[in-house]
Order: C-alpha cells, then sequence, then structure tokens
C-alpha cells in the first residue's frame, strides 16, 4: 500500500469516527425515556426535539454524501412533524442528489399540501422542474409561488432562469430585473442578471454590474472572466486584459485565459504578444485545433498570409484535412492571388490565376462538411470571380 493509499484510508477512518462520535453525542442529548409502569400500553409522545435530532443527524449524513442514511433520518424527522419545512427540503436534495426525481416531485408536493403557507415548495418545485426541463411545468410553479409571495425574490429569479434555458433571454432580463430590484444585494441574482445583458449584448450594463460583484468578491474567479468578457464585448480591450491577468494565476493550465488574452492584445494590435498567448494555449489545449485556428484567424485578418501558412501546416498535424482548416487554406491561396494581381504584369495575372484555382481545390475539400459547406461555396465562388476579372485586366487592362 502506498503512502497516498495509507493517508486516504486514515482519513476516511477519522471521518467515520467523527460522525460517529457526533451523532453518539446527538443521540445522547435526546430526552430521557420514562420509565413506563408494568402492563402500561402507554407509547411515547413524539417531541419536537425528537424531529430536530433526526434532522441533524440526517444533516450530518447528507454533508458526508451518504444520502441513503440520511434520506431515512428526514423521512423520521417528517414522520415525528408533518409540517417540518427544512426536513421536507433537506429530503428532496438528497432525492435530487441521487437522481431520484420523481420521489424530490413528490416529496415537494406532499410539502405543499402539509404547509401550504410556505413558497419554499413552489420554488423548489419550480427547480426541480428546470433540471427535469420542464420548463412549462416550472413557470406554473414559480407562479403558483407568486401568489403566495408576490414581493419574493427567488420566485422572479427562478422564472428569469427558467426563460433563460428557454432561449428567451429578453422574458429572462425582464424577470431578472424585478429580482435584482427587490435584492440588489443578492450575489446570485445580480450576477444572473449581468450574464443576461451579456447574451442581449448590452455589455456596458453587464460591466457595471460585475465590477460592483468583483469588488465585492474580488477572489469570485467566474465574476472576474464575466467581467473580463463584458469589457472585451464593450472593446475596451486594456480593462479586458487586466481581468484576464488577474485570475490567470488561478488557473495556471487554464488554456482559454490565454485565449482570451490574446484576443484582447489583438483588439489593441499587440499581433506579437496575441500570436505568444495563441501558442501558449496550444500547449496547454488537449485539442490543439482551437488555439491554433484563432491564430491563424488572426493572421488571415491582417493579410500576413505567409505566418497563417506556416501555422496551417502545423494544425493539419494535429487535425488532417480538417474543414476549417481547409477553408483557411484557401483563404490563404485567395491572398496569395490577390498579392500576385497586385503587379499588374503578365507574370503577376498568371501567378494569380494559378493561386485562385488553387484556393478553389482547398474550398472544395470541405464542401462535405455540412458545417463549413456554405463558407466552402462563397469561397469558390469569390475565386471564380477574381479568376475573371484578372484574366479581363490580363487581356483588356483596368479600362
Amino acid at each position: 500500500m502506498t503512502k497516498r493509499k495509507e493517508s486516504n484510508r486514515r482519513y476516511r477512518m477519522l471521518r467515520q469516527f467523527f460522525l460517529y462520535l457526533f451523532l453518539a453525542f446527538l443521540i445522547g442529548c435526546g430526552p430521557s425515556q420514562t420509565i413506563k409502569k408494568e402492563g402500561t400500553e402507554e407509547k411515547p409522545e413524539k417531541t419536537e426535539s425528537e424531529s430536530k435530532k433526526h434532522y441533524n443527524i440526517g444533516y450530518e449524513y447528507l454533508k458526508m454524501k451518504m444520502y441513503s442514511d440520511a434520506i431515512i433520518n428526514f423521512e423520521k424527522a417528517i414522520e415525528d412533524s408533518a409540517t417540518y419545512v427544512d426536513a421536507y427540503l433537506a429530503l428532496a436534495k438528497a432525492y435530487i442528489e441521487t437522481q431520484q426525481y420523481g420521489l424530490a416531485e413528490e416529496t415537494y408536493k406532499t410539502m405543499i399540501e402539509k404547509v401550504p403557507s410556505t413558497l419554499k415548495g413552489w420554488t423548489g418545485l419550480g427547480s426541480l422542474y428546470v433540471k427535469m426541463a420542464r420548463y412549462d411545468d416550472a413557470i406554473e410553479a414559480y407562479n403558483k409561488g407568486m401568489q403566495i409571495d408576490s414581493l419574493n425574490a427567488s420566485v422572479y429569479h427562478g422564472l428569469g432562469h427558467v426563460y433563460e434555458k428557454k432561449k428567451d433571454h429578453e422574458k429572462a432580463r425582464e424577470y431578472l430585473e424585478r429580482a435584482y430590484n427587490l435584492e440588489p444585494e443578492n450575489r446570485a441574482i445580480a450576477f444572473a442578471l449581468a450574464k443576461i445583458y451579456l447574451k442581449l449584448e448590452r455589455c456596458n450594463e453587464a460591466s457595471v454590474l460585475l465590477a460592483k460583484i468583483a469588488k465585492e468578491f474580488p477572489k469570485d474567479i467566474e465574476v472576474a472572466l464575466s467581467l473580463g468578457d463584458a469589457y472585451y464585448d464593450c472593446k475596451k480591450y486594456s480593462e479586458a486584459l487586466e481581468q484576464y491577468k488577474k485570475v490567470e494565476p488561478e488557473l495556471p493550465e487554464f488554456a482559454t485565459i490565454n485565449i482570451k488574452k490574446a484576443k484582447s492584445l489583438e483588439g489593441l494590435r499587440r499581433y506579437s504578444e496575441a500570436a505568444e498567448e495563441y501558442l501558449k494555449a496550444v500547449d496547454k489545449s488537449e485539442n490543439k485545433r482551437i488555439p491554433y485556428i484563432h491564430l491563424i484567424n488572426m493572421y488571415l485578418k491582417i493579410k500576413n498570409y505567409g505566418k497563417a501558412q506556416k501555422y496551417i501546416t502545423q494544425a493539419f498535424a494535429v487535425a488532417p484535412n480538417d474543414p476549417a482548416l481547409n477553408c483557411m487554406k484557401g483563404d490563404v491561396y485567395l491572398g496569395y492571388g490577390d498579392g500576385a494581381r497586385a503587379r499588374k504584369n503578365k507574370k503577376g495575372y498568371e501567378t494569380a490565376i494559378a493561386h485562385y484555382k488553387t484556393a478553389k481545390g482547398w474550398y472544395r475539400k470541405a464542401l462535405g462538411d455540412a458545417q463549413w459547406r456554405k463558407y466552402a461555396e462563397g469561397g469558390i465562388k469569390r475565386a471564380d470571380i477574381k479568376i475573371k476579372n484578372t484574366q479581363q485586366e490580363m487581356w483588356y487592362g483596368d479600362d
């Protein structure tokens, strides 16, 4: 047995020891039983402390992910107190963690029946239905919760989440703004609203909201990344780069950070630095194709076809006959053709036509791919037009 296995075994033993010690303490603190006289049939009365005891034991099991034991104790707590809201919620959570969604649904419905005045049954049911992709049922559940408390932010937050899942981002924004107005200090609501603003391309509103959250939660990596994305969408490339640099030490092996830094540097026209970041992402990525495509696309945009060609060749080594790379290769040869044509002499025109024909060959390689077919067809049409125009220039001049 290795030292690591031995350490893990000791950790599990200690964890179980302290759990059992805690449970023994809870049981020992329970109400003492009255000694019954011989011959009596009287049953001990269930007390609130017994329900609480079972709930506490179940909660410890839940934290330890010992779900079967947790469920048994939560059920005992509910048996002792049929209106114990926290026990219903915890029981439903245990069922959800074990993917027993039908039993979780039944638990919420029983809770709603036994404690009709509580909102938590409806919001729990709504959240469950979202997880099950039953969006219309989720909307109905949240609307019923709204009838109990129309000023509760969690209802509007939940509805916003449903409509986000339904891709109705404008409707999601309406509900999340209501939730935010009710609880402006609620981080989860503020963050959800900011993400919707980003999806609606309202980057200024998103960046203001995210900056506020980041100030309060400076170590929240997800918030910092989203703020960087908001700045990038607003073309505030320096601010975006600064945010990504803050996050990088926390995620040193996360290639996406290098890609985001590179795109910000592109926006600042610092192309050499951007290329360095893309190549770092290539080194870190399992799927090296993605950072290569970003790098090649940058060189195509600035018409550095030689560098684009170089990295296409490298990318083909990890993604042979990739349709995106085939199209980019076509773009390179269109660029080569334009350069030769610009010389405005017979040799230049002939070279340009040859390059355009080569470009068509590379585009044809991508015609079988559904995602890239349209782009490839467009590339072939562009090449044909360039060939025709170049021939006319060669035969008749520019006039």
